[in-house]
Order: structure tokens, then C-alpha cells, then sequence
């Protein structure tokens, strides 16, 4: 539950941003433009997705993100500060914005506390020069949100954070009793997910018969040398006579999938989330970890058959030439940011409810006055879920996949004031509105690939979604 004492906590951080505020009225005098005030509080170790739950009808902007087997759970709320940037230079445009936000920015927060000072909730596209519909209009290219209010658990510890610009004449005060009474407005007992609908009807944005062609025109122009490997994405839609329930999806696939990035981005009247098994790369005391993932199989319905399954994908030549794809442009990419660049010789499998992946760690050390937005730009998109040579690929993709990815299989993540931070891939993921959803999965494609076994890993992929949203 969100409790009483966490609102309480945050009435009392008046005079801390007030102290903090005349010192930004001051710098805001000098430099002509509002400067950022950020203060962070210890409080009682709530729920966060009680609070992003609470908030839907009093906020258009929250953010979750949530690794549970980690016991880590953020939710933010509102807008303190936002930019929107497009085209391929998105990530260094964001990057630019962000650093000189901070630069000038009055912080008041204990570094031993989870997700403490100013952290910002960020998503890109998958590729901006896309053929583009309306799908996804309120999710551009590249976003960077500072909510006003981000409550953060990792364990049984857990920090609320507050930020708002001040000019030469704003009132700290006012800006800060204005959020914690919100908060302590959203506090009515305790919260419990709803369980979700069940057997929602879905309907394939494109039949079935002709996605299974594509793949086979991908097959074919593989064979023919045209690229190593492609990512063709699927698309279909749930449909619902009532709300679809997002708190409730967020709660089915934290206690689900507890080993995946489970994330909300919610803005105007939609809301893409998801449970990424795929770190992209995450920046954290300069060391960086990113995950290759590629090759999958189902899970079997005993040990016997789930050990059989995982040693045939260890086995498959076609599944260890697409990892090893990967893996080795993830360490090409590191190689320039970064010193000491490491990897397993040999690939592990990655089991979650559903799926088993073949799964290599990489980690390397970031290299002087390099920050997170420099890997993400770097890496996405990776073989995994844009292919080899990645420019071909894309623009194989674009010209045959017949859809508009939007955000999935793009990062998403956040960024602190040191411009560290975490990004997923966001895979077996939804964009959702009010009765309606629209959910992707993608396969990678090589010269061996066979379309009737790609559609049903594409099944498998789609499942933790429609499970989570109720569909048939």
C-alpha cells in the first residue's frame, strides 16, 4: 500500500527544498533560464506499483520500471522537465539536453539510497526514418521525462524524490506542498491488481500465411548473400469491452516473469509496457553489462523434456551462428567506449516461464567521459533484433516488414545525474489504450530459417503479453 507515512515524509522536506530553491532562484537570476531543484527522502518501503496504479486518473506521464527478482520497483509521476528529440541523432540530442539540465541543477540527496536525486525515464524508437503511422503518436523518437515525484524500493529501503524547475520568483514551497499533498491524495488503503480479463479476442494485424511469406522472401534474398541475418517483427491486436487493466498486467508480469525488466511508459491516453528478458547495456560505478540474446526454444513440460529442449538449442547450428552474431557486435560496439571488454566463450541458456534463449553476458569498463545514452547509441539496434550488416537490414525491414514498431525492440530505460543508468530491449511488449492493444514479437531470421518454426516462436514470444492482458 502507499502509506500515510510516505506523505508525511514528504511534508517535511519543506524547508530542505526551500534552503535549496533560494540558491536556484539565485543561479536562475544568472543564468537567464529556470534551474532544476531535486530532493530526495528516505520513507517507508512501499509498493511503487500501488502508487503508478493510484495515479492513472491524476496524472497523463508515469513511468514504471521494475527487476523483481532484484527486489527493485520505481514508479514516476508527472512531468518536472521533458524533451522530445528525433531523427538518428536522437540519443546525443537527449544525451545534450540532459547534461545541461543537470549542470546547473540543485541536488539534496543521499547517494546510499536507491534511484536517489534526479533520475530520468528515457525511450527511443526503433528507427526513426521508419515508414511511420498514428500508432504511436505520443511516443516519439527520443524521450526523456523527469517525473515530479519518483518513489523508488530496492529491497526492504526505498526513496521518494521530488523535482521542479525554479526561475528568479518561483516558490519552492508552493511546487512542493503541491506534490506531496497530491501524494498523500493518492493514499486509500491498501492496493490489490485486479485479476486480468481472460480470453480476449486477438486478431492478427496480418494474416499469418502472409507473414510466413515474408520470412520466406527473407529466406530467400539470405541465401542469395543479400545480409547474414534479419529481424522480421509480427503484430496482432487485443481487443476488450471494458478498460484494459495496465496495473494488473505490471502485477501478472512481475510475479510471472520475475527475471525480466517489467516497464510502463504511459503518456496521454496510452501506455507501452512490457517484460523484457534483454538488457541492453547498463552503465553503473563505471562498469558496463550487456547481455547477447539470441536463439530460442519452448520450455518442456517436465525437466526431462525442459533439459532435452535447452541441450537441442545448445546444439543448433543455426542458433549458435545467430548468437554468436550478436555477441560479436556487442563486443565490436563496447570495443570503442570501453577498456577491458569480456565475454564467456560460451553461451549459457536463459530460462523464463515460457522460452528458453541462449544468453551471453559482455561487461568492459566505460571509458573517461562516456556516459549510458553513448552505449545505448552505440549498440541499438543490435543483430538480435535488427539484423547483419545492420544498415541492409534496416533497410530490408523497412521496405517489406509491413509495420510500424514504434518503440518495441527499442531501449528503454532510465538515466541518473551522473549519466549512468539501465536500458532493456523492449521485447514481449504492448502499446496499449483504453480497450484496445497492439502487441509484437520478432524472430531473427537466417539463410536456414524455416517460416513455419518462426511463426510458433513468434507465439511463444507473444504469450507473456496476452497472458498478462487476458487475450485467447
Amino acid at each position: 500500500m502507499i502509506h500515510v507515512r510516505v506523505a508525511t515524509a514528504a511534508l517535511r522536506e519543506v524547508a530542505r527544498m526551500e534552503e535549496l530553491a533560494e540558491v536556484a532562484r539565485e543561479r536562475a537570476r544568472q543564468l537567464g533560464r529556470p534551474i532544476l531543484v531535486s530532493v530526495t527522502a528516505q520513507v517507508a518501503p512501499d509498493d511503487p506499483l500501488a502508487l503508478f496504479a493510484r495515479a492513472a486518473g491524476a496524472t497523463h506521464n508515469r513511468f514504471f520500471w521494475s527487476r523483481p527478482s532484484d527486489g527493485l520497483a520505481v514508479a514516476g509521476l508527472g512531468s518536472a522537465w521533458d524533451i522530445a528529440a528525433g531523427g538518428e541523432g536522437r540519443f546525443a540530442s537527449a544525451a545534450a539536453a540532459w547534461r545541461d539540465l543537470i549542470g546547473s541543477a540543485c541536488v539534496d540527496a543521499d547517494p546510499s539510497l536507491p534511484f536517489a536525486g534526479p533520475v530520468a525515464a528515457a525511450g527511443f524508437s526503433f528507427d526513426p526514418i521508419r515508414p511511420a503511422s498514428g500508432l504511436w503518436a505520443d511516443f516519439p523518437d527520443g524521450l526523456l521525462v523527469l517525473p515530479r515525484m519518483l518513489l523508488a524500493r530496492q529491497g526492504d529501503v526505498a526513496s521518494l524524490t521530488f523535482n521542479g524547475l525554479v526561475g528568479p520568483e518561483t516558490s519552492s514551497v508552493a511546487l512542493h506542498l503541491s506534490a506531496a499533498r497530491r501524494l498523500r491524495d493518492l493514499v486509500g488503503g491498501p492496493w490489490r491488481a485486479a485479476r486480468p480479463a481472460e480470453g480476449l479476442p486477438v486478431e492478427e494485424a496480418m494474416p499469418a500465411s502472409t507473414w510466413r511469406g515474408i520470412v520466406a522472401d527473407a529466406v530467400s534474398d539470405l541465401r542469395a548473400g543479400a545480409m547474414e541475418k534479419v529481424v522480421l517483427a509480427r503484430e496482432v491486436r487485443l481487443h476488450a469491452e471494458a478498460d484494459l487493466d495496465i496495473p494488473a498486467a505490471l502485477e501478472t508480469l512481475r510475479r510471472d516473469y520475475p527475471d525480466t525488466f517489467v516497464f510502463a511508459v504511459a503518456r496521454g491516453g496510452r501506455a507501452f509496457l512490457g517484460a523484457s528478458p534483454e538488457r541492453l547495456v547498463s552503465l553503473r560505478g563505471g562498469v558496463v553489462s550487456a547481455s547477447g540474446l539470441a536463439g530460442s526454444i519452448a520450455r518442456g513440460a517436465t525437466p526431462e523434456a525442459d533439459a532435452r529442449l535447452g541441450d537441442e538449442l545448445l546444439s543448433s547450428e543455426k542458433d549458435r551462428h545467430e548468437h554468436a552474431v550478436v555477441v560479436g557486435m556487442i563486443r565490436a560496439a563496447l570495443a570503442d567506449l570501453c577498456t577491458a571488454v569480456e565475454s564467456p566463450a560460451e553461451p549459457a541458456l536463459m530460462k523464463v516461464r515460457n522460452i528458453q534463449h541462449l544468453f551471453t553476458p559482455v561487461s568492459g569498463r566505460i571509458a573517461g567521459g562516456r556516459g549510458v545514452l553513448d552505449l545505448v547509441a552505440a549498440l541499438h539496434p543490435t543483430p538480435a533484433v535488427g539484423g547483419q550488416p545492420r544498415d541492409l537490414a534496416l533497410e530490408w525491414i523497412r521496405a517489406h516488414e509491413r509495420l510500424d514498431r514504434g518503440w518495441y525492440a527499442s531501449p528503454v530505460g532510465w538515466i541518473d545525474a551522473q549519466g549512468e543508468g539501465e536500458f532493456a530491449v523492449a521485447l514481449r511488449s504492448a502499446l496499449v489504450s483504453k480497450r484496445e492493444a497492439a502487441l509484437f514479437a520478432g524472430c531473427g531470421i537466417v539463410s536456414g530459417s524455416d517460416p513455419h518454426r518462426e511463426e510458433q516462436e513468434s507465439q511463444l514470444k507473444l504469450r507473456p503479453m496476452l497472458g498478462a492482458l487476458g487475450g485467447a
